[in-house]
């Protein structure tokens, strides 16, 4: 009788048991699927996709000759082969999906309507106000996008010059400064300037690395140093802005920039180039230009006496 029980008791814990097993691994099967899907949702554009994010891919596709289709926010076959043929240029995996990688290298923040931080804290914006925004005010009104008072009051007028500058550089024009567009200034969201008596931070190694990496990484390496040193000596120079984010954005000054390739991760010999031109290594001499005879389409540019050549380009 005593061993009856014992093997039904037995019997009885075990389905139990089994129940409770299968009961958890069916909830944690639907919440790794859940979380699966979420974080595909948030981090990736792709065919199928809807919205703000997708209006704002076809749009900078649309402006550097990617695509030709509408801007409606619907993510068809036809942004599908834009975003592929953007890939392909840009040396990503041309799966037409835009994850975190393609996104870079579009300047895009997917899951965010602005290109700014979502911290309120770390952004400026229409109703802000202070010395952070006199400093943004100054830097437009500098580079001629604004010109209205340096008073500080973030009004619409400072939005607009904001949006002007944006549109120059390939930037989402929003009207709302966060980080990308601070980078683009040369300005810490802080209110003070970047570099502004010409000094390095980290942050101008890295840009100036994106920069050899995007203009030259094809070139020989005392090429990509020369690339470097290119933008060095204008941040010295009176004629051009003094922070070399202000040169490197600068509407028009590298095609890099225009095309989306400063936004690609510089490989580790673009940040050497870039460390030793800030080291003082400067094969060009002086020279404020440089130019590829194969491709370049400026008279002026062409005008301009050679000094040195190293590899595909000129140096003036």
């Amino acid at each position: 009788m005593k061993t009856s029980f014992f093997k039904k008791s037995t019997a009885i814990l075990a389905i139990i048991l089994l129940t409770v097993a299968l009961v958890a691994a069916c909830i944690a099967a639907t919440q790794s699927s859940l979380a699966g899907d979420d974080i595909a949702f948030a981090a990736t554009l792709k065919q199928g996709s809807t919205g703000s994010d997708v209006r704002t891919l076809q749009q900078k596709l649309k402006s550097w000759g990617y695509y030709s289709g509408s801007v409606d926010g619907i993510f068809g076959s036809g942004t599908k082969s834009a975003v592929q043929y953007f890939q392909r240029t840009n040396g990503l995996t041309a799966d037409g999906i835009v994850g975190s990688a393609t996104a870079a290298a579009l300047g895009m923040n997917i899951g965010s309507s602005s290109s700014a931080s979502s911290s309120s804290a770390g952004v400026l914006k229409q109703g802000s106000s202070g010395e952070a925004v006199k400093t943004l005010q100054q830097k437009l009104k500098n580079w001629g996008y604004y010109s209205g008072s340096v008073d500080g009051v973030f009004g619409s007028g400072t939005k607009s010059a904001v949006m002007y500058f944006q549109r120059n550089n390939g930037l989402t024009a929003d009207g709302v400064v966060g980080s990308r567009t601070a980078a683009a200034l040369g300005i810490t969201l802080g209110g003070s300037s970047t570099s502004s008596n010409g000094t390095s931070t980290s942050s101008d190694l890295t840009l100036l690395a994106r920069v050899v990496y995007g203009e030259a990484r094809g070139e020989p390496y005392t090429g990509q140093v020369a690339v470097a040193a290119v933008v060095l000596n204008r941040v010295k120079s009176s004629s051009f802005p003094n922070t070399i984010a202000g040169v490197v954005y600068q509407s028009g000054a590298f095609d890099c920039v225009a095309d989306g390739q400063i936004n690609l991760t510089p490989n580790d010999t673009a940040i050497k180039a870039a460390q030793d031109a800030m080291n003082g290594w400067d094969p060009t001499y002086g020279c404020l230009f440089y130019y590829n005879p194969k491709t370049a389409t400026s008279a002026w540019m062409l005008s301009r006496p050679v000094k040195l050549v190293i590899g595909d380009h000129n140096f003036c």
